[in-house]
């Protein structure tokens, strides 16, 4: 996860060196996502047939080479959003199938029980990325920072391969008879359905979230004069990445407790709320700002977890690859929409330097919530 905070960070010094608008910075952060989109299909299906510590594998070298690509070749919208593409059809190869590695290897106690963990670890990542991102942004250039991104795939590919044991090859009859590209079974599960699409809505708010955040601290701290470096409020953003995580295991607790839609249902409402409040906060102070900001992170993730707990939980064993490449397309494709569809709303409100724009843009993320409570208010599936 070291390169995630690479673009969101350094959009500020590349925006204006390359001359891009909000809509076009927006659609370079949905690249990475597209990226992901579009990889997932073939790197998670395959995982129903194959191990996926192989597939893991592949993919940080996809990524790596991404990274690398940016770093060597990125000078304006189309090469960095290609470059950047890849980096995110290296997650697409990492992160679900990293879930397979997984699924393949514990019973069906201690999966559900340790899966709020492995979701949560891709917080850990994130923290870390705007941690080092950050420092990065400030001691050093764009082309180093992306190198350094490169070099952190490049290392996970070797951790995996020394540490992970392969699993045996699975026997034909332990294998799905369909296509490893037919996603049917997922469509039709609608228990599965109902999390993926609110899954999808969850993404789009929560990386809509992360790629602007850093710029609109960035804003707000100057509406209100106060001087804060950028390592400063990367750091921030790295504490909150790691609260969050806290959040997301807390709410997959309450979840099992309390029923899992029910408490899901609940959290995005929560979360809607405090994003209007968010958006109201550049109105009254830095600090309110700050703290709004923060909670607002919270109430996005504690419903991160449980909405993979929750398809994992309806899936068909056989069909689990398949389920779980649907909920990452899906659930991706919200994140591939999240920052431009901010970004648009950005530019059409007045763009980055007014107040009244960023409220606006904040709202909007705010809907990916309120779509989460309306899907599972009424759900019966727990």
């Amino acid at each position: 996860m070291l390169s995630f905070a690479a673009w969101p960070l350094f959009l500020v010094k590349l925006q204006p060196l390359w001359g891009l608008s909000n809509f076009s910075v927006g659609w370079v952060s949905g690249a990475y996502f597209i990226g992901y989109v579009f990889a997932t299909p073939l790197l998670v299906g395959l995982t129903d047939r194959y191990d996926a510590k192989y597939i893991y594998i592949f993919s940080t070298l996809i990524a790596a080479v991404g990274a690398f690509g940016f770093a060597l070749t990125a000078e304006g919208f189309w090469s960095a959003a290609s470059c950047w593409g890849l980096v995110g059809a290296g997650l697409a190869g990492t992160y679900m199938p990293g879930l397979q590695i997984l699924n393949a290897r514990l019973d069906d106690d201690h999966r559900l029980r340790l899966l709020p963990y492995y979701t949560s670890a891709f917080g850990i990542g994130t923290g870390l990325s705007f941690f080092v991102m950050g420092w990065l942004y400030s001691y050093a250039d764009w082309t180093s920072a992306f190198m350094y991104a490169g070099l952190g795939s490049l290392f996970t590919g070797l951790l995996v391969s020394a540490v992970i044991r392969p699993q045996p090859l699975k026997n034909e009859s332990d294998a799905p008879h369909r296509h490893p590209l037919d996603f049917r079974p997922a469509f039709r599960n609608s228990a599965a359905m109902r999390y993926i699409l609110s899954y999808g809505a969850h993404n789009f708010e929560l990386f809509a979230f992360r790629g602007w955040l850093f710029a609109y601290l960035i804003f707000a701290a100057g509406y209100y004069g106060v001087h804060l470096s950028a390592e400063w409020l990367s750091g921030l953003i790295s504490v909150m990445a790691f609260s969050g995580m806290v959040a997301s295991v807390y709410g997959a607790k309450l979840c099992l407790s309390h029923g899992r839609a029910q408490m899901i249902s609940r959290f995005g409402l929560a979360s809607f709320i405090t994003a209007v409040l968010f958006s109201l906060s550049g109105h009254i102070s830095f600090a309110f700002v700050l703290l709004c900001a923060a909670a607002y992170n919270i109430t996005i993730m504690l419903d991160s977890a449980s909405l993979t707990a929750g398809t994992v939980s309806k899936a068909n064993p056989k069909d689990r690859g398949a389920t779980l490449a649907v909920h990452t397309m899906i659930g991706f494709c919200g994140s591939a929409a999240g920052a431009p569809a901010t970004g648009l709303v950005l530019d059409l409100s007045g763009g980055q330097t007014t107040i009244m724009a960023w409220s606006a843009t904040l709202v909007c993320m705010g809907l990916g919530s309120a779509l989460v409570w309306m899907i599972l208010r009424r759900n019966k599936f727990s």
